[in-house]
């Protein structure tokens, strides 16, 4: 749903809105014309069954792969059956992905030029896991005893290291055996320069918990210090097992690799952490320049350096990086050994320098989006045009269709502490109405209504959270050209498939989605986020966001958003709309720590007088035992 405020806040207020115009844009994605099979070709159906043998009309994905394993063909299972045409005679590998059931891969032959192939394949249900399948997780702390931890992780990361000794002492006396509690014993002792004892306590950490990643990493740096490179790999071989889509064990592993002079490795894991921390990873394309110079592939390590500079949190590059060429002579001219030992060297250089980035974040917000990357199905080919194309189509279709749309609305507030634990709370409820207008092509007036009207302070804490439930307006065409966007691939999201797709504002676009507003001034917001698109609707179903860059000016340093959607019936209509479930938001923002929860529930359309319940997405009804209506608590 779109909607922004209506006027701007009042000197007391602080107004966290969606931009009430939109600048014009032409719509992009023209359809493209039906083409004629060339004679040549033929088309296949593939119609899936369930194990019982009735049609499997729920969201599937099917591929077909050339025996060369590429992409020959991506559909979307509607109606229990998918449609290629256009094939050319051959043999292909099918690939069938279902929530619910196995993979499935059977090959197929296409024989027969301009004739009609029908291939009918059966799913088969995962197996039930067992209940001991599951890997044992860490032990878990008492309420009391996390929050003195919390206290004294924050303590740490002030570099406050007598206040955290007390924390952690206290700490020592009822959870002596928890690794979290040995793995800050160890960044105390590291503070405090005593790298035996913190060795020992990382090391303790681990034998409680081999998993425990953040200790393995601490591990594998000190093991880089000292020079010994095998044993750094095979602690951070551990973390990445412990945590597969983090980019900073990637990049420290890549430089691990490096440092060995293993460089096909060191490649291949600075890539993957570029592919999973994106701009974040400033140091991954460093790594894979150097490694790619040693194999003395100069213009590969200087294409691995172009995109460095363009990186808003990069930090200056050294002549040597900025120079790769440089690296590749030194190594013609000298011997491998002290040419490497140049080459490799840690980005970081001392133990102590690298004590912050081994600190966990606070645990009150959020993971940042771009911290990993949640798992998808490996070897998926993924249709971004066609998603971007459809997507868009749904976003506008929508705004086409809605005039004026209300609901009951519940307002969750927190004020977070300075250790992350929540130190006021307060709840309010709103009639919430939206009306969205298009007044002339590419530009639309959008206002919200709460107990009617758009007065600011009716919200807690003098700051009015605006229109966040209008961040779907990345997908819409107005907008498409304002960001990068990629495909991450097919994931199974909360019982169904959805495709995963990451986007980050242009560099040379404005930033008109969202903003700050402070008295009378704007502060435009520059977002990257990433969004789970139903592969059967094309429907949005979950957004997260976080800002680009901290806004120094307003001391903005985090903005993390997370909203849901569900389809809402309106059988007077007959229409369904997707429409927030929820909309969180968690910001860092003036001195102040804030978590924000926007319920809705019985939308009415228009002027229905019918109270409509907002409806168990299909992909989640398949799997629970109760597909009635799932109302917001």
């Amino acid at each position: 749903m779109t909607a922004a405020c209506r006027r701007c806040a009042t000197s007391l207020l602080t107004v966290l809105a969606a931009a009430v115009f939109l600048c014009t844009v032409p719509a992009l994605g023209q359809q493209k014309g039906q083409q004629t099979m060339p004679p040549s070709t033929a088309s296949l159906t593939v119609r899936v069954r369930k194990p019982d043998g009735s049609s499997f009309d729920a969201g599937a994905v099917v591929n077909l792969y050339a025996f060369t394993g590429e992409s020959a063909g991506i559909g979307s299972n509607r109606s229990g059956q998918t449609e290629f045409s256009g094939m050319p005679v051959g043999r292909y590998n099918l690939e069938v992905i279902a929530a619910g059931y196995q993979k499935l891969t059977q090959p197929v032959e296409i024989s027969f030029a301009g004739q009609h192939e029908q291939v009918d394949v059966t799913l088969t249900p995962e197996p039930a896991s067992g209940a001991n399948s599951a890997p044992a997780g860490p032990p878990i702390l008492a309420p009391n005893a996390q929050k003195e931890l919390s206290k004294g992780l924050e303590a740490l990361r002030e570099n406050k290291t007598e206040e955290a000794r007390k924390h952690l002492e206290k700490l020592a006396r009822t959870a002596p055996a928890n690794p979290d509690v040995n793995y800050l014993w160890g960044m105390y002792y590291l503070q405090s320069k005593d790298l035996v004892k913190a060795k020992s306590s990382w090391e303790q950490a681990i034998q409680i918990y081999p998993s425990h990643a953040f200790a393995l990493a601490a591990l594998s740096q000190l093991a880089l210090e000292r020079g010994d490179s095998p044993a750094a790999i095979d602690y951070l071989a551990r973390a990445v097992e412990a945590a597969p889509s983090s980019w900073r064990f990637q990049e420290r592993l890549a430089e691990a690799y490096l440092q060995h002079q293993e460089y096909d490795q060191a490649q291949k894991h600075a890539e993957h952490a570029i592919e999973l921390g994106k701009e974040r990873a400033t140091q991954a394309p460093l790594i894979l320049a150097r490694a790619q110079a040693q194999r003395n592939a100069p213009q590969s390590a200087q294409k691995a350096l172009d995109p460095v500079a363009e990186m808003p949190s990069a930090p200056p590059l050294s002549a040597e990086a900025l120079q790769p060429l440089e690296v590749v002579k030194q190594t013609s001219n000298a011997s491998a050994a002290p040419a490497t030992a140049q080459a490799s060297q840690p980005a970081d250089t001392g133990i102590a320098s690298i004590a912050e980035d081994l600190v966990p974040p606070p645990k009150w917000m959020p993971p940042d989006i771009d911290e990993s990357m949640p798992a998808v199905e490996p070897g998926v080919a993924c249709p971004l045009e066609q998603i971007q194309d459809e997507t868009g189509k749904r976003v506008h279709d929508f705004i086409d269709s809605v005039n004026r749309i209300s609901a009951t609305e519940l307002l969750d507030d927190e004020v977070i502490d300075h250790f992350g634990f929540p130190s006021r709370h307060e709840s309010r409820n709103y009639t919430y109405v939206a009306s969205v207008q298009e007044i002339r092509p590419g530009m639309y007036n959008v206002e919200e209504y709460r107990n009617d009207t758009t007065a600011l302070d009716i919200f807690p804490e003098h700051i009015a959270t605006l229109g966040l439930t209008s961040l779907v307006m990345v997908f819409h065409p107005v907008y498409r050209d304002d960001y990068q966007v990629s495909c991450e691939g097919l994931s199974r999201w909360h019982g169904g498939l959805a495709w995963q797709v990451h986007f980050r504002q242009r560099p040379d676009k404005p930033a008109r989605l969202r903003e700050y507003r402070i008295g009378g001034q704007a502060f435009p917001v520059s977002l990257r986020g990433r969004a789970w698109i139903a592969v059967d609707t094309f429907q949005v179903v979950s957004l997260e966001t976080d800002v680009v860059a901290p806004i120094p000016q307003i001391r903005l340093k985090a903005e993390h958003t997370a909203i849901e959607y569900v389809p809402v019936k309106f059988p007077s209509h007959n229409q369904e709309l997707w429409l927030p479930q929820s909309a969180e938001l968690f910001f860092d923002f003036g001195g102040r720590r804030m978590h924000r929860r926007h319920h809705f529930r019985d939308y009415m359309l228009f002027s229905v007088d019918e109270r409509q319940k907002i409806s168990t997405p299909k992909i989640e009804a398949e799997t629970n035992s109760d597909s009635g209506s799932a109302v917001p608590n």
